[in-house]
């Protein structure tokens, strides 16, 4: 027997089929359910740990993030730090001296001093990211930040494989 003829049976002389519970309760529960397993999958997994300290509890409400904030926030971009894990860069060093992650170039290397914000104590770092990240006049400092050494990266980058000063 063709498949149209089984389909066309089925949808004519099939059992009648009634759910017992509404339709919006099922798509809540269903919700519900992926929601709760991103969130063991988000709790649970090896990958995102910097954004995981940021915001540890999912939600499907958007942030407002821009791309720049969220390179800033996952430690993605322009960080030499983040280039020499990929070879796309010999060294993790600043041309300051420094190794150069987000947070060196958001509060500690000279050559980005109008974008700083206030260093963390290492106790409040959880704290300082999230502060960071939440307020729009910050995001919008970090946006500039990251603008500023993508558009300046061969200035920034330093060419040695060594730090040019010694920690005192």
């Amino acid at each position: 027997m063709p498949m149209c003829t089984l389909a066309k049976e089925t949808t004519t002389d099939g059992i009648p089929a009634s759910l017992q519970f509404p339709k919006s309760f099922l798509k809540k529960q269903l919700l519900q359910l992926s929601l709760s397993r991103w969130q063991a999958r988000w709790d649970n997994g090896e990958t995102g740990r910097s954004v995981y300290s940021i915001i540890p509890k999912i939600s499907n409400k958007q942030l407002h993030w821009s791309r720049e904030c969220i390179q800033f926030a996952a430690g993605h971009g322009p960080f030499p730090s983040y280039l020499k894990r990929f070879g796309l860069h010999p060294t993790d060093y600043c041309g300051c001296g420094e190794i150069r992650n987000r947070l060196h170039y958001a509060t500690r290397c000279p050559l980005t001093l109008s974008y700083h914000h206030k260093e963390p104590s290492p106790q409040f770092i959880v704290h300082w990211w999230k502060s960071a990240l939440s307020r729009k006049l910050s995001r919008r400092n970090i946006d500039n930040l990251i603008t500023f050494l993508v558009t300046n990266e061969d200035q920034i980058k330093s060419q040695n494989t060594t730090p040019s000063h010694t920690p005192a």
